[in-house]
């Protein structure tokens, strides 16, 4: 054996001999020599601890492993961008140049103090870009993961799903199931008990993608790369202090202001962009497939077509086999381990409405049949006609009332499908500390509340005039949309009027009804787009603290205007038309009956259909004709139609030309940073989808009554719509940031007033507008009215007081989670308390050895207590140097409780590969021998 080793044996044979000599008596004066140095040497670590602080429990848990710890990856966790400095826009302007060595002394100091966080820094120039690699080290992580409160599964403590004994919904699981996570037991983050988590041995993948975007987000935001000198001088303020009577002078004192940190640096041009990289796919974007198309002709053989190793993980190519499937569930769990919570919910709420829809859609489907049944009865000949007076009918009252409770037991359901996935995502919990927008400043110095410090802040008056200037703009704006809809009201009757008389029945409703819709729907869209950029100007100008205040003003700005652009013309219709005169003009209703319903039903389908066009267009349709025109080329080949001379240059061009042409353009062509780049950020996702699925679910709750297929719409866009935007999240769209969110916000409040609103636009529906109510005189459709609105209130009170927001076994499971997380640290704690009672071994008459006691710090050795000859010349075999030391059952005690089952056993790092060794830094590493015992170097590395 190695030296080292046959000092271990010497130390353990002399424990042995002591012992066995020991062992028919009570302690002797060596056993308590032996316990006095043992708790000297604890002393001695524990100085040792206080003078360098960052030997911690943390480095000891890693310093256990051995062996068994996985080297940690260096990944890119961010990417900055910046000019070149050598770039030709700076040579010969004085101005920029200037401008650039401000911006050069920012980012140097910037990156200095990336390098004082502990940031793996590589630059990367591109063309005229700078690419900034940013890796976050596994230690800055986990400290930041602490500052956050991060709920992390623990080990081993794994929350079973229950067993479904149904076939029906075993066969469900079987072939549409798409999450197979594992549900964990959850605690807040800490490192000097990092132990007790889940996957501690592997620091690359201990923190999911979402998390680590997250958290790498949440450092840079916080980083300051003022001075203390800078910081005193922007952020202090005179204030007069009262010396004597009659005397004063001016006293500076010190005022945090905003701290200049990332967004600030890209506000200022610093740096021109910044994002974080997709994971690594087998699967190949469509830049990556065109490049290949493209080389293939010159038969250059490329380095990224090579085969490569089979990836380890491979989110995307999961995502892309499950969420693009229409006939499978969402994959909620890995949507949210990969983009985050906030974007998770969003597709969780709309994945529940789309399936709480069917029965209302199946229902609506057969009200139009019957109605269709019955007016083919009377009008065969007109068939459109029939079509559109089909929606109205004597059941739609029934369909009216069915979609009001419908809404109420939606939100409900959502309430309770929030607080369980906000339970298994560990979310329910969550503390953040929201730091202030970098683009927020303060005139006036006033004490915080909570921490009674003094700070920036906004005045109030300011403030309310800011609103009061907003407001006057959004009322504007509505008015401007009150004077659209008349002029589309007045084109309609002047078509109805002056071309109609002489047409067909055909081009009239074409020319007049379609048209006069389409040109309702263009005009929404337009003002739409115009008030978003004003509604993003005034949220900006009113100076909000908080990115949380920020988003609630917007999107109650937003809602606001779109709801009165969205509904204005069909509030209209349902309520207004045929009963004033426009311009001298009678704008009546068509049809037998005299009312508007076929009409109103009409436009309603038509605004659903339109709306969303756009947006589809834009996601879908742009994307694939840029793909076809960009593919051109070999495709014209192929058919031998392409006018142009590329064919024969393709042909032409010679294996050598085509190496030399794919070097010139390999960054910007096939560098994954630059396609990166160069792909479209998301934006603020969830914000224009929720603003677009609340508008659509308002057509159905609000004019439920007149458009009986509107939850069959509604299903067919949704799955469309999911289906596109994840494929555009996955390969055509950069990867947003993932934040945690709790639940959808200030948009669950929006759809109780949409549900409020239609209760009582639907009453008057029935009542006013339908023509099951036609018939009857003033006071008696007022009546209707009011008892609709009566019933529906009172059954939706009564629904949403049965149904508990909180489902009952969710309920339980976060009592047992609370009880077991506590237990699991109550005994985390007592197992690393050192019990001095244990460290005298209690010796029996007739007994040759006692069983083994565990602790975090001394762990006696399990050789007390044997007979000489059985440790004489023992050695220990090199195979088994790095294996677990078994331990003899052990007592019921607490204090008795072994954690090397959570710190998985007790591990040496001697003699470890090196490359091991070094795949880790330690601030603080020590060998340990494979023995076990009591020694200075199991006290000093425990």
């Amino acid at each position: 054996m190695k030296k080292s080793n046959e000092g271990s044996m010497t130390l353990v044979s002399m424990s042995a001999d002591n012992s066995q000599d020991e062992s028919d008596g009570e302690p002797s004066f060596s056993t308590f020599t032996a316990v006095a140095s043992t708790v000297k040497f604890r002393n001695l670590r524990n100085r040792h601890l206080k003078r360098n602080p960052q030997v911690k429990a943390f480095e000891r848990r890693y310093t256990e492993l051995g062996p068994a710890l996985i080297p940690e990856q260096k990944r890119i966790d961010y990417v900055l961008v910046h000019r070149n400095k050598f770039s030709n826009e700076y040579k010969d302007d004085e101005s920029k140049r200037e401008e650039l060595s401000r911006k050069e002394a920012k980012r140097e100091r910037f990156e200095s103090a990336l390098k004082k966080e502990g940031f793996d820094i590589q630059k990367e120039v591109i063309g005229d870009n700078v690419f900034v690699k940013l890796h976050c080290p596994f230690k800055r992580l986990c400290a930041e993961a602490e500052m956050v409160k991060m709920e992390m599964p623990l080990h081993g403590c794994i929350n079973y799903p229950e067993e479904r004994r149904n076939c029906f919904w075993r066969f469900i699981e079987k072939y549409f199931e798409t999450d197979n996570e594992m549900d964990f037991v959850s605690a807040p983050f800490m490192m000097d008990r990092i132990n007790l988590y889940e996957g501690y041995e592997d620091p690359t993948h201990f923190f999911r993608p979402a998390i680590r975007s997250m958290l790498v987000d949440h450092i840079l935001l916080n980083i300051d790369i003022r001075s203390k000198d800078e910081r005193k001088d922007k952020g202090s303020v005179k204030r007069p202090k009262v010396i004597g009577k009659d005397e004063a002078v001016d006293e500076k004192i010190y005022i945090p202001g905003k701290i200049h940190s990332l967004p600030y640096l890209l506000m200022k041009g610093v740096y021109s962009d910044s994002f974080i990289l997709h994971e690594e796919s087998e699967c190949k974007d469509d830049e990556s497939i065109l490049k290949d198309k493209y080389f293939s002709e010159a038969n250059v053989d490329l380095e990224e077509n090579k085969p490569k190793e089979e990836l380890e993980t491979d989110p995307r190519k999961s995502l892309n086999d499950t969420w693009t499937v229409f006939y499978k569930f969402q994959p909620l769990w890995k949507i949210r381990n990969y983009f985050g919570e906030m974007i998770a919910l969003y597709f969780a709420w709309v994945g529940e409405m789309t399936t709480s829809l069917w029965i209302p859609m199946l229902l609506g489907f057969a009200i139009f049949l019957y109605g269709l049944k019955v007016r083919l009865k009377y009008e065969v000949e007109a068939l459109l006609t029939t079509f559109r007076s089909s929606f109205d009918n004597d059941v739609t009252p029934y369909f009216a009332l069915i979609i009001c409770i419908w809404g109420t037991m939606f939100l409900e359901r959502w309430k309770r499908r929030n607080a369980q996935l906000a339970y298994e995502w560990d979310v329910d919990n969550f503390e953040h500390n929201e730091p202030d927008r970098p683009q927020f400043y303060g005139l006036k110095v006033k004490k915080d509340p909570v921490t009674q410090e003094p700070n920036w802040f906004y005045p109030f008056k300011r403030q309310i005039l800011k609103f009061t200037v907003s407001v006057s703009t959004l009322l504007f704006m509505m008015l401007i949309v009150l004077v659209s809809v008349v002029g589309v009201i007045v084109y309609r009757l002047v078509t109805t009027l002056e071309y109609c008389p002489g047409k067909s029945a055909i081009q009239c409703l074409i020319t007049s009804t379609l048209l006069s819709a389409v040109l309702n729907a263009v005009s929404i869209l337009l003002l739409g787009k115009l008030y978003e950029i004003l509604a993003f100007k005034l949220t900006e100008w009113e100076n909000h603290r908080t990115q949380t205040l920020y988003d609630d003003a917007l999107v109650t700005k937003m809602f606001a205007f779109q709801f009165v652009n969205s509904y204005a013309s069909c509030f209209y219709i349902a309520f207004f038309r045929g009963r004033f005169d426009v311009f001298g003009y009678s704008d009546e209703c068509v049809g037998d009956s005299g009312t508007c319903m076929s009409q109103l039903s009409f436009q309603v389908l038509i605004l659903m259909i339109i709306r969303p066009f756009p947006r589809i267009a834009k996601d879908l349709i742009i994307p694939l004709i840029r793909k076809l025109w960009r593919s051109r080329p070999n495709w014209c080949c192929r058919i031998n139609a392409c006018p142009c001379d590329c064919c024969n240059k393709i042909n032409r061009i010679s294996t050598e030309e085509a190496k030399d042409v794919f070097e010139a353009n390999k960054r910007l062509l096939s560098n994954f940073l630059e396609r990166e780049r160069l792909k479209h950020p998301l934006g603020d996702f969830t914000l224009n989808e929720y603003t677009e699925k609340v508008i659509q679910y308002g057509f159905l709750m609000l004019f439920a009554a007149s458009f009986p297929l509107a939850p069959l719409m509604a299903i067919l866009l949704n799955l469309i719509d999911i289906r596109i935007d994840a494929k555009r999240m996955l390969w055509s769209n950069r990867r947003p940031i993932a934040y945690i969110r709790q639940d959808i916000g200030k948009w669950f409040g929006i759809l109780n007033f949409v549900n409020t609103v239609g209760v009582i636009t639907n009453g008057f529906l029935i009542g006013f507008t339908s023509t099951w109510a036609s018939s009857f005189d003033l006071s008696s459709k007022l009546w209707i009215v009011l008892g609709f609105e009566h019933i529906v209130f009172v059954l939706k009170f009564l629904i949403a007081y049965l149904i508990p927001d909180v489902p009952r076994d969710v309920q339980l499971s976060i009592r047992r989670e609370k009880y077991q997380v506590a237990k699991i640290l109550e005994d985390a704690k007592y197992s690393e308390a050192i019990n001095y009672g244990e460290l005298v071994p209690k010796h029996k008459k007739k007994r040759k050895h006692r069983s083994s006691n565990y602790d975090t710090f001394v762990q006696l050795d399990e050789s007390v207590g044997k007979p000489k000859e059985d440790l004489k010349d023992t050695a220990i075999p090199e195979e088994n140097v790095f294996k677990e030391t078994e331990s003899a059952p052990q007592e019921k005690s607490d204090f008795n409780r072994s954690s090397s089952a959570r710190t998985g056993g007790d591990l040496s790092i001697s003699g470890v590969d090196p490359k091991l060794k070094n795949a880790w830094v330690h601030p603080f590493s020590i060998s340990r021998t494979s023995s076990s015992r009591i020694s200075l170097h199991r006290l000093l590395a425990i």
